[in-house]
Formats: structure tokens, C-alpha cells, sequence
């Protein structure tokens, strides 16, 4: 059962990133999972739902967050294949359930809590590091967190809607994540 489930998640996450949230029909689930829609709604009671487990999906969590400011920026920076997706499918994918979450409904509560959970274990790490003298904050670690996340996001959705190569983006990502914290160590 939790292997399909897998399947489902991953099937409309692949969907979101080529169709975008409001052109993916449970038809187009199906079809990537290679199931029929009763199996579906064995695991999930409607598209809403697969949605809001599809924001969950590989969201950070705190022991799994980097303690080192080298591979936090490492992290962020990552232009790999990450969850078993290739980057493309990832970036198209959050950015496409980002922009859908910020119109009121089920979508954006549930987005709400978790890039709260985000900002609260990335703003907790900053502080640690800052407290540390690992790293040098520009910002309060909130501010500093919040703006690296907005760069992170305005960076891919740029690199994407002009064509450019996300394998480009790297070193881009390191310099600027540079403008917002001084490694000390």
C-alpha cells in the first residue's frame, strides 16, 4: 500500500511539473502511475488531497537539515537530482504548487505551516551558526532566511523562463547566497 501511495505522489509531482496544478487531472495521475482512479481514491479522496500530500513530500526536516554552513549553501545550491527526480521535474514542480498556494483554499493551507516549519528550522540553523561565529548575519536570521528562499526561488523561475540551463545556475546560487551571510570559519 505504501508503495503505491509512493507512486501516486511521485506520479503527480511529475504531472505538476509538465501540466501545472490546474491542468493535471486525476486521468493524468492514473495514467503516470500505471493505476486505475478506484486505486487511487483507496489512498487519497479527491485531487485536492494528492495535492496537499504532493507539498509535503520531501519537505525539510529538522534532523535532516545540514549543521554546517558549508553544506547548508551546498545544499541550496544543488543543482542535482534530488528525491529521485531530475532537478527539472523539481524546480518546474514547486514552483508551478508555490504559485498555485498563494490564492486562498485548501492549496495555500497547506503550504502555509509547512514553509512555516521551513523558515523556523532555517532561521533556528542561521541563529545556531550566527550564535557559533561560524557565520556573520547581514539580517536578523528571519530576514536572512526569508530573502535566501525568495533568491532561491526568483532564481530558478528566471533561469526557467528564459531557457537557461539549470546546470548554469550553480555558481550563481553560491555568490548570492553569499550576499546574505559572511562565513567566519
Amino acid at each position: 500500500m505504501l508503495a503505491q501511495r509512493e507512486r501516486i505522489l511521485r506520479s503527480v509531482i511529475e504531472c505538476i511539473a509538465q501540466k501545472g496544478v490546474d491542468r493535471t487531472s486525476i486521468s493524468d495521475i492514473c495514467r503516470r502511475a500505471g493505476m486505475s482512479t478506484g486505486a487511487l481514491y483507496v489512498h487519497f479522496a479527491n485531487k485536492d488531497e494528492i495535492i496537499a500530500e504532493a507539498l509535503r513530500y520531501g519537505s525539510p526536516l529538522e534532523d535532516a537539515f545540514p549543521a554546517r554552513w558549508l553544506d547548508i549553501v551546498a545544499l541550496l545550491s544543488s543543482v542535482e537530482n534530488q528525491m529521485g527526480f531530475d532537478i527539472l521535474t523539481v524546480v518546474r514542480s514547486r514552483l508551478h504548487l508555490h504559485a498555485e498556494s498563494v490564492h486562498p483554499g485548501t492549496l495555500h493551507d497547506t503550504l502555509r505551516p509547512i514553509l512555516q516549519n521551513t523558515m523556523e528550522i532555517f532561521t533556528a540553523r542561521l541563529q545556531q551558526l550566527s550564535d557559533r561565529n561560524e557565520i556573520r548575519l547581514r539580517m536578523t536570521a528571519e530576514q536572512t532566511a526569508r530573502s535566501i528562499l525568495a533568491f532561491l526561488d526568483g532564481m530558478f523561475w528566471i533561469t526557467l523562463a528564459t531557457d537557461q540551463p539549470l546546470d548554469a545556475l550553480r555558481p550563481q546560487l553560491k555568490e548570492g547566497i553569499d550576499c546574505f551571510v559572511e562565513p567566519l570559519s
